[in-house]
């Protein structure tokens, strides 16, 4: 498995690169020990960055959740500019031309590089978990929690099995629909 996930890794090569990079910020912010400072080594860190083990639970929380909406509002505009052309409107060449749309295919990508590239390593997700969900913690913080922490346990995992590129491309067909039934609903259309 871990061969499909360095080649889903080198695939999204940008979005890799960059949530490694967001990783990196937001542990030199909470002044957490990186480890190992590559950010693409052909292994399971590929795309994120090595640190020691993080015992508190803000900082463990900061470092799983602010890369991850970093690249999911940079992922969500270029994915919207891409899908939105390819898919919607159709502007698979440029007009009057059979030159392909570069542009449009690259806002794509890019979106989809991104996506597949959000979640936290599995080790940080697990870290998190039990961080929160111990004997310690408040009841109203587990309430809280539950659902962003849902959702980056179950992305580490499908990241960690490379699926989430998958998920990313089926987003990218879903994303028109979506948001022309949000804008019929608003009465925007």
């Amino acid at each position: 498995m871990r061969i499909l996930y360095v080649i889903v890794k080198y695939l999204t090569v940008v979005g890799t690169f960059s949530k490694a990079f967001f990783e990196h910020l937001s542990c030199r912010i909470y002044e957490v020990i990186i480890e190992d400072g590559r950010y693409l080594p052909p292994t399971e860190m590929c795309g994120h960055v090595e640190h020691e083990i993080i015992k508190k639970r803000p900082v463990c929380f900061g470092v799983c959740f602010f890369p991850f909406m970093f690249s999911l509002i940079i992922g969500l505009v270029f994915l919207s500019a891409g899908s939105m052309n390819v898919y919607f409107l159709g502007e698979f060449f440029v007009k009057d031309t059979h030159i392909p749309n570069f542009l449009n295919y690259v806002f794509l990508w890019l979106g989809i590089s991104f996506l597949t590239n959000l979640f936290p390593s599995l080790e940080d997700a697990i870290a998190l978990k039990e961080l929160i969900y111990n004997k310690e913690t408040n009841i109203f913080v587990k309430i809280i929690a539950a659902p962003i922490f849902a959702v980056l346990y179950c992305g580490a995992y499908l990241e960690h099995y490379g699926v989430t590129l998958l998920t990313s491309i089926a987003f990218s067909l879903a994303l028109p629909s979506i948001y022309s039934a949000l804008f019929t609903a608003l009465h925007l259309v």
